[in-house]
């Protein structure tokens, strides 16, 4: 992303603003509504909040993040960022990322 975002400078566009939250668990999902009119719609909580994942992503000045779910899972070196407070969660999340380079 570092080095789009120098190329889109370097052509005078604005940056990409980016960020996404990598989580390992169970989702709720589902058709609601009528006959007439079904919506696909995933768990409501995750909804509730425009963008959660550049909420924490921004100022932690990192545009990719895991969860410790996922991080007890993979064998991929990760940077612990410490116990964070999320929306719509009642406890403090673990959250990792991926070295700087």
């Amino acid at each position: 992303m570092t080095y789009l975002n120098a190329e889109r400078r370097a052509h005078g566009l604005p940056p990409l603003a980016f960020g996404a939250a990598l989580h390992l668990g169970e989702m709720l999902w589902g058709n609601i509504g009528a006959a007439n009119r079904l919506d696909f719609t995933r768990d409501r909580s995750r909804r509730q909040s425009r963008q959660p994942a550049r909420r924490v992503c921004k100022p932690l000045g990192r545009t990719v993040l895991v969860s410790g779910a996922l991080a007890a899972e993979t064998d991929m070196p990760l940077v612990a960022l410490g116990s964070h407070s999320l929306r719509g969660i009642a406890a403090p999340c673990e959250v990792f990322a991926l070295p700087q380079t």
